[in-house]
Protein backbone atom coordinates (compact mmCIF):
# COMPACT_ATOMS: atom_id res chain seq x y z
CA UNK A 1 0.00 0.00 0.00
CA UNK A 2 0.98 3.47 -0.49
CA UNK A 3 1.60 6.23 1.73
CA UNK A 4 0.35 9.22 -0.16
CA UNK A 5 2.23 11.38 2.76
CA UNK A 6 5.74 10.13 1.72
CA UNK A 7 5.61 11.31 -1.87
CA UNK A 8 4.72 14.67 -0.13
CA UNK A 9 7.15 15.42 2.34
CA UNK A 10 9.82 13.99 -0.37
CA UNK A 11 8.57 16.76 -3.03
CA UNK A 12 8.39 19.60 -0.01
CA UNK A 13 12.36 18.55 0.64
CA UNK A 14 13.30 19.12 -2.89
CA UNK A 15 11.08 22.12 -3.21
CA UNK A 16 12.86 23.69 0.15
CA UNK A 17 16.20 22.76 -0.64
CA UNK A 18 16.14 24.35 -4.64
CA UNK A 19 14.41 27.58 -3.14
CA UNK A 20 16.69 27.64 -0.12
CA UNK A 21 19.55 28.02 -2.83
CA UNK A 22 18.18 31.13 -4.06
CA UNK A 23 17.36 32.44 -1.40
CA UNK A 24 20.32 31.63 0.27
CA UNK A 25 21.92 33.80 -3.28
CA UNK A 26 20.00 36.99 -2.48
CA UNK A 27 21.07 37.12 1.28
CA UNK A 28 24.68 36.73 -0.02
CA UNK A 29 24.21 39.17 -2.62
CA UNK A 30 22.69 42.15 0.36
CA UNK A 31 25.75 41.26 2.64
CA UNK A 32 28.02 41.81 -0.29
CA UNK A 33 26.54 44.25 -1.28
CA UNK A 34 26.43 46.45 1.96
CA UNK A 35 30.34 45.69 1.97
CA UNK A 36 30.72 47.79 -1.28
CA UNK A 37 31.33 51.66 -0.63
CA UNK A 38 28.69 54.15 -1.47
CA UNK A 39 28.80 56.08 -4.83
CA UNK A 40 30.44 59.63 -4.56
CA UNK A 41 30.03 62.92 -6.61
CA UNK A 42 33.17 63.03 -8.58
CA UNK A 43 34.31 65.64 -11.35
CA UNK A 44 34.70 64.85 -15.18
CA UNK A 45 36.45 67.27 -17.47
CA UNK A 46 36.98 67.38 -20.79
CA UNK A 47 39.38 69.75 -23.11
CA UNK A 48 39.21 71.60 -26.26
CA UNK A 49 42.82 72.20 -27.47
CA UNK A 50 43.55 74.56 -30.39
CA UNK A 51 47.80 75.10 -31.48
CA UNK A 52 49.36 76.22 -34.12
CA UNK A 53 52.38 77.36 -35.37
CA UNK A 54 53.48 79.16 -38.20
CA UNK A 55 56.84 77.73 -39.82
CA UNK A 56 57.05 79.79 -42.93
CA UNK A 57 57.10 83.46 -43.85
CA UNK A 58 54.79 82.60 -47.04
CA UNK A 59 52.28 82.17 -43.99
CA UNK A 60 51.52 85.51 -43.55
CA UNK A 61 49.27 84.92 -47.13
CA UNK A 62 46.83 83.01 -45.84
CA UNK A 63 44.90 83.34 -42.58
CA UNK A 64 44.51 80.23 -40.04
CA UNK A 65 40.71 79.45 -39.27
CA UNK A 66 39.34 76.78 -36.68
CA UNK A 67 35.93 76.13 -35.30
CA UNK A 68 35.51 73.99 -32.66
CA UNK A 69 32.02 72.97 -30.80
CA UNK A 70 31.43 71.46 -27.32
CA UNK A 71 28.71 70.36 -25.86
CA UNK A 72 27.60 72.32 -21.85
CA UNK A 73 24.90 70.50 -20.33
CA UNK A 74 22.69 70.72 -16.30
CA UNK A 75 25.80 69.35 -15.07
CA UNK A 76 28.87 71.96 -16.46
CA UNK A 77 29.89 73.86 -13.58
CA UNK A 78 32.92 75.47 -14.83
CA UNK A 79 34.73 76.15 -18.05
CA UNK A 80 38.20 77.65 -18.14
CA UNK A 81 40.29 79.17 -20.71
CA UNK A 82 43.87 79.58 -21.13
CA UNK A 83 45.29 81.44 -23.85
CA UNK A 84 48.48 82.04 -25.06
CA UNK A 85 50.37 84.18 -27.99
CA UNK A 86 54.03 84.46 -28.90
CA UNK A 87 55.02 86.35 -32.22
CA UNK A 88 58.91 85.39 -32.28
CA UNK A 89 59.31 86.30 -36.16
CA UNK A 90 57.13 89.52 -36.19
CA UNK A 91 59.17 90.59 -32.74
CA UNK A 92 62.71 89.59 -34.78
CA UNK A 93 62.04 91.35 -37.72
CA UNK A 94 62.24 95.62 -38.51
CA UNK A 95 58.79 96.95 -36.66
CA UNK A 96 58.33 98.65 -40.33
CA UNK A 97 58.22 95.08 -42.17
CA UNK A 98 55.04 94.03 -40.56
CA UNK A 99 52.79 95.95 -39.36
CA UNK A 100 50.36 95.25 -36.04
CA UNK A 101 46.86 94.01 -38.83
CA UNK A 102 49.73 91.14 -40.28
CA UNK A 103 50.20 89.53 -37.26
CA UNK A 104 47.03 88.38 -34.98
CA UNK A 105 45.05 85.72 -32.74
CA UNK A 106 41.45 86.44 -32.44
CA UNK A 107 39.20 84.11 -30.20
CA UNK A 108 35.63 83.95 -29.69
CA UNK A 109 33.73 81.44 -27.46
CA UNK A 110 30.13 81.76 -27.88
CA UNK A 111 27.70 79.90 -26.26
CA UNK A 112 24.65 78.44 -27.43
CA UNK A 113 22.20 81.11 -27.36
CA UNK A 114 24.88 83.38 -29.32
CA UNK A 115 26.14 85.55 -26.54
CA UNK A 116 30.08 85.75 -27.07
CA UNK A 117 31.42 84.86 -23.00
CA UNK A 118 34.82 85.25 -24.01
CA UNK A 119 37.38 86.65 -26.50
CA UNK A 120 40.28 87.72 -27.09
CA UNK A 121 42.41 89.78 -30.10
CA UNK A 122 45.83 90.53 -29.83
CA UNK A 123 48.18 91.56 -32.33
CA UNK A 124 51.54 90.80 -30.15
CA UNK A 125 52.52 88.46 -27.23
CA UNK A 126 49.95 88.37 -24.82
CA UNK A 127 49.85 85.62 -21.74
CA UNK A 128 46.70 86.58 -19.82
CA UNK A 129 45.65 84.80 -16.97
CA UNK A 130 43.43 82.02 -17.02
CA UNK A 131 39.74 83.29 -17.17
CA UNK A 132 37.11 80.81 -15.26
CA UNK A 133 33.45 80.96 -16.29
CA UNK A 134 30.57 80.73 -13.81
CA UNK A 135 27.28 79.74 -14.29
CA UNK A 136 24.92 82.46 -13.45
CA UNK A 137 22.75 80.81 -12.16
CA UNK A 138 23.84 78.32 -14.97
CA UNK A 139 25.52 77.96 -18.65
CA UNK A 140 23.25 78.34 -21.66
CA UNK A 141 23.20 74.56 -22.51
CA UNK A 142 23.56 73.03 -25.75
CA UNK A 143 27.20 73.36 -28.74
CA UNK A 144 29.02 76.27 -27.86
CA UNK A 145 31.95 77.29 -30.39
CA UNK A 146 34.98 78.27 -30.27
CA UNK A 147 36.15 80.20 -33.26
CA UNK A 148 40.04 81.40 -33.91
CA UNK A 149 41.35 83.29 -37.10
CA UNK A 150 45.08 83.81 -36.81
CA UNK A 151 47.97 85.17 -38.96
CA UNK A 152 51.48 84.80 -38.27
CA UNK A 153 55.24 83.46 -40.06
CA UNK A 154 58.21 81.95 -38.80
CA UNK A 155 61.42 80.66 -40.55
CA UNK A 156 63.26 77.66 -39.95
CA UNK A 157 66.21 78.24 -42.00
CA UNK A 158 69.15 79.93 -39.82
CA UNK A 159 67.09 80.22 -36.29
CA UNK A 160 63.63 78.70 -35.46
CA UNK A 161 61.34 81.77 -34.94
CA UNK A 162 57.78 81.07 -35.46
CA UNK A 163 54.71 82.85 -34.41
CA UNK A 164 52.06 80.68 -32.32
CA UNK A 165 49.46 80.35 -30.42
CA UNK A 166 47.58 78.05 -27.65
CA UNK A 167 43.87 78.03 -26.12
CA UNK A 168 43.05 75.48 -24.09
CA UNK A 169 39.75 75.32 -22.94
CA UNK A 170 38.47 73.28 -19.87
CA UNK A 171 35.20 71.84 -19.43
CA UNK A 172 34.12 70.54 -15.75
CA UNK A 173 31.25 68.81 -15.22
CA UNK A 174 30.02 66.78 -12.32
CA UNK A 175 28.99 63.00 -12.32
CA UNK A 176 28.51 60.14 -9.84
CA UNK A 177 31.43 57.75 -9.87
CA UNK A 178 30.57 54.27 -8.56
CA UNK A 179 33.16 52.37 -6.78
CA UNK A 180 35.16 49.79 -9.44
CA UNK A 181 33.56 51.15 -12.08
CA UNK A 182 36.53 53.75 -14.51
CA UNK A 183 33.30 55.48 -16.35
CA UNK A 184 31.70 58.50 -14.42
CA UNK A 185 28.17 58.90 -15.39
Amino acid sequence: MRRPGLGAALLMAVLMASTSGCMGLIAARESVESLRPEAYESFNNKKVTIMHQFTTVADYADEYTNRSVFLVNDKTTEINVYFKATFELSRNLPSSFWDNESRYVRATLTDSEGMVQWEQDVSEDANPLEETLQPNPSFAQGEWELDVKARGGGDNTVISVNDNFVIIVTITNTCTQYPLVEDCF
